[in-house]
């Protein structure tokens, strides 16, 4: 387990949720467990818990039920909505505000308590509990809004501003260095690329989106091939990286494999990289966090057996709460003008607001250190 999770969890106390629900015809409240289920509504934007507010983690006494590490961890709060909006008439759910994930248990449960009548505009409070096989549980509440809709005014915004990011030449002037060099990562986002261009602003390296794989089924980029071609034929040095919510064993195993097959006779400067980061509702996917470390393990082992290495890519806050710290170095992603992350990573993705000559669209900055493999 990730040590900087267990002591996050040991440190920050218990936390647990409970929400309530009313049907338009029994005002009562009504509490109720359940087994979250996926849903295909949106998910409604959620924060991290901050420091600042209460988050409860309560541990189970040891049992000594698995051996010698019995389970006294939490189940961790991913994401919370404190303040969630529903719209009048629409139906309420939770797992569309709050994201909730356990050390080794696959499937908390979730109890909610509280009384929301999506009939009736008004702030509902809502309690949560989350509670893992092992008998430890964390609280929390939030506000439920129910509002009415203001009508349309028809008037359309002005967006003709143009892009507002970073140019490239910027980019490079903010982080000078003899051992520090840049690069862009792209997907079919960027639409078609002209990578000359792309190199005579200074761009080294280029990191390439492969595609992307859910429930197993892996679906190549749009532009991988013209992506890739053009960017060794630029002469910059190229990475690959696939992007999964693949939740068993054997889907990231035949994931590895389809990658491995299409960088096949290209000179990758960079291991796979390997981006799975869908932790909004990720109960949905009925992994604990050991599950996703382990996920990552049989890709990478699977990926060598092909003769080739590979690597993580994540923002620093599921770096630090999620991934296990072994894995390393990894790609960094934290938007920031420093990071102060302190786990080993040798790609730093700096910003997703990147402008560059070649591109027609935001691209996102990295900076990789010391010696650029295949390049200068």
């Amino acid at each position: 387990m990730n040590k900087k999770i267990l002591s996050l969890i040991l440190v920050a106390a218990g936390s647990v949720m409970s929400f309530g629900a009313c049907s338009e015809d029994d005002a009562a409240v009504t509490e109720t467990t359940v087994q979250t289920q996926p849903t295909a509504e949106v998910m409604a934007p959620i924060l991290a818990p901050r420091e600042s507010d209460t988050v409860t983690r309560t541990t189970a006494e040891p049992t000594g039920e698995h051996g010698d590490a019995p389970d006294t961890a939490a189940p961790l709060l991913v994401a919370i909505t404190r303040d969630a909006y529903v719209e009048l008439g629409t139906s309420f759910d939770i797992d569309s505000f709050i994201s909730y994930i356990d050390d080794t248990d696959p499937d908390p449960s979730l109890m909610v308590t509280g009384n929301v009548n999506t009939a009736v505009t008004g702030a509902y409070p809502v309690s949560i509990t989350i509670a893992d096989a092992s008998g430890n549980i964390t609280t929390d509440s939030i506000t439920v809004n129910v509002y009415e809709p203001v009508p349309d005014s028809g008037v359309v915004p002005d967006t003709s501003g143009g892009y507002n990011g970073t140019d490239f030449s910027e980019f490079m002037a903010s982080y000078p260095g003899e051992n520090i060099h840049y690069g862009i990562d792209v997907s079919h986002w960027q639409g078609a690329i002209d990578f000359n261009s792309v190199a005579a602003s200074g761009c080294e390296f280029v990191i390439i989106r492969a595609g992307w794989s859910s429930d197993g089924e892996f679906h190549e980029d749009d532009y991988f091939q013209t992506n890739i071609q053009g960017a060794t034929q630029a002469g910059l040095s190229i990475g690959v990286y696939v992007y999964t919510s693949d939740n068993t064993v054997q889907a990231v195993e035949n994931l590895a494999d389809t990658v491995s097959s299409l960088v096949d006779g290209y000179n990758l400067a960079f291991p796979v990289i390997y981006d799975w980061e869908s932790f909004s509702k990720v109960q949905q996917y009925h992994l604990s966090i050991a599950d996703l470390n382990d996920l990552y393990r049989a890709f990478d082992n699977r990926i060598q057996q092909h003769g080739l290495s590979s690597t993580l890519y994540g923002s620093k806050y599921y770096l630090d709460i999620i991934w296990d710290d072994s894995i390393s170095p990894v790609w960094l992603a934290h938007y920031n003008s420093s990071t102060d992350y302190t786990g080993e990573y040798f790609i730093w993705q700096q910003s997703d607001h990147g402008l560059i000559s070649g591109i027609d669209a935001y691209v996102d900055l990295d900076l990789y250190y010391g010696t650029l493999p295949g390049g200068s």
